[in-house]
């Protein structure tokens, strides 16, 4: 039975981390077409990722399974391009340093400056995504 490959060596080293966070910066930078508010969203991510973790949280299969995930959405518009732009979409929006300009969200009869629409609108995008990376065995955060 052949083990699978992992493209980092071992857990021990700060060098493993290095290279996870160089790996996963490059595909990730394929996967958004270097889209100029993408990339910053992307490299803003995975700064505060790796900031606020430590090294015993970096699971590898999760960091080779995100890597092999970010190359198959930069080979062709998939399912996974569009999970990665829609991704980049929110957590560009979740910036605070994002003017947001409300429109009104006509026929539906709710109050778009309603703060308890965003926070359940944000809650249900964290929801989907746990679940997503769960099934998936990524790290997409």
């Amino acid at each position: 039975m052949v083990s699978p490959v992992h493209p980092f060596k071992s857990l021990g080293d700060s060098k493993c981390v290095v290279d996870a966070y160089r790996q996963l910066y490059r595909h990730g930078l394929k996967a958004v077409n270097y889209s100029t508010p993408a990339r910053y969203v992307l490299l803003h991510t995975l700064r505060c990722s790796f900031r606020s973790s430590t090294l015993g949280n970096l699971d590898l299969q999760r960091v080779a399974n995100t890597v092999r995930f970010l190359q198959r959405a930069s080979e062709s518009a998939g399912l996974e391009h569009r999970i990665m732009r829609n991704l980049m979409f929110m957590k560009y929006w979740q910036h605070p340093k994002v003017r947001r300009d409300p429109r009104p969200i006509k026929g539906l009869g709710v109050d778009p400056h309603d703060p308890k629409l965003k926070e359940d609108a944000w809650q249900q995008f964290s929801l989907t995504l746990k679940l997503l990376n769960e099934s998936l065995g990524t790290c997409l955060e």
